[in-house]
């Protein structure tokens, strides 16, 4: 079986790692990169060892979205007319995991979606994100769920049961895999080229890890985030505050602007390599964030994360207790810092919060989904086997089963 596995962001390559690594010795795969994040991509791809077999290298400096879907739309395209592929994946809710779906529908080639299901019911929120993980769920022929909640969005669209394995997020897997991987020598020389200051802040002070990139973020929310900081900063000189900038032009320009007059305890960076976000996030004692992966990540190492958005597509976080949802209000923001870091008690609850989102062990799951002869049938016979449905639940153990 050939499995064209398509992505073009860091978050979607992180995710897909561990499917690459456990499909490899079992099917013929392709790596495909759209080019949407090339710079943050490589990051990735160069530390897990991946070598990519398609680098279409789509995205604009300018960022340009038109061009970018017209881009992956005619390479993919292309790919798909050279190798003839059985099944393409797609992960999450990108323009890249969209413009792959659509292409593989055209062509009547299956479509499996990872991290399915994820919904706000807001369809400008986040923009454009939530509309295309609803395109790619229209069509996707399965879909694999990183949780139960997720699925229940799925089966309250009309998606049938059978069409829906609740596996757990692969950014579990991958992030574990990577601290088997990491190198703390390399981590703390590529901090310190940054700034020569913080291998010793990160010895003296507790450290307040921050990142922000969202769309509907840029312009006044990120500076009222800003103005927050700045706060906090200046009241908590017992903490420094670390601040890796999205590469995102609009996103560094307003952060260097607003934070013109920091204090002396906010550190800003360039953006850094996965396996030092995975370091820094170990070692934080709070995380501010608006972004869907480190809050997916962070209960790992159960860190509290203040989530800079009005809504989450990622419920299980807040209902687990360790993500409150702060939104991007400078009193909302000052208001959930001070409870967490003054409060030891309730900060002491977080070290036995389980990670709601994944146990390590979903591209397992996923690779004995696919060995199931059922499964393998649908793949060969496609598209007549379209609208057939599998009964895999007494064969594979769901993620759901061991919350």
């Amino acid at each position: 079986m050939k499995i064209f596995i398509v992505f073009g962001t860091r978050p979607e390559a992180i995710k897909f790692v561990p499917l690459i690594y456990t499909f490899k010795d079992t099917f013929t795969v392709r790596v495909i990169s759209s080019g949407q994040h090339s710079e943050l991509l490589k990051q990735v791809t160069d530390f897990f060892k991946i070598k990519l077999d398609y680098s279409f290298g789509c995205m604009k400096e300018t960022g340009d979205l038109e061009h970018l879907y017209e881009c992956i739309h005619r390479e993919m395209r292309k790919a798909i007319e050279r190798e003839n592929p059985d099944l393409i994946f797609v992960q999450g809710d990108t323009f890249t995991s969209y413009s792959a779906s659509f292409v593989g529908f055209m062509f009547k080639k299956p479509v499996f979606h990872l991290e399915a299901g994820l919904r706000t019911f807001n369809r400008f929120s986040p923009f454009p994100e939530e509309m295309l993980r609803v395109l790619v769920g229209r069509l996707a022929d399965f879909h694999f769920t990183p949780t139960k909640k997720a699925a229940k969005n799925l089966l309250s669209e009309g998606v049938n049961e059978n069409r829906i394995l609740i596996a757990g997020n692969t950014i579990v897997d991958a992030l574990l895999l990577a601290q088997t991987l990491a190198d703390e020598n390399m981590i703390l020389k590529e901090l310190s080229n940054q700034n020569p200051t913080l291998k010793n802040l990160l010895e003296t002070k507790k450290l307040v890890l921050i990142t922000s990139h969202r769309r509907e973020n840029i312009g006044t929310p990120l500076k009222k985030i800003c103005r927050a900081i700045k706060y906090l900063a200046k009241n908590h000189e017992d903490t420094f505050f670390l601040w890796p900038m999205h590469k995102n032009p609009m996103v560094k320009g307003i952060v260097l602007e607003e934070m013109r007059d920091r204090p002396d305890n906010i550190i800003l960076t360039d953006a850094l390599s996965y396996q030092a976000m995975g370091y820094l996030m170990k070692k934080s004692y709070i995380i501010l964030t608006d972004s869907g992966g480190i809050q997916e990540e962070a209960p790992t190492f159960g860190k509290p994360i203040l989530i800079l958005r009005d809504t989450t597509e990622r419920p299980e976080v807040v209902d687990s207790g360790i993500g409150f949802l702060v939104g991007t209000e400078e009193e909302k923001i000052i208001e959930g810092f001070t409870q967490l870091k003054d409060d030891k008690r309730i900060y002491e609850t977080f070290l036995n919060i389980r990670n709601p989102f994944g146990d390590g062990k979903a591209a397992e799951r996923i690779l004995k989904f696919l060995m199931l002869d059922e499964v393998r049938a649908f793949i060969e016979n496609y598209p007549s086997s379209s609208e057939e449905i599998f009964n895999f639940k007494d064969e594979i153990e769901t993620f759901e089963e061991n919350q």
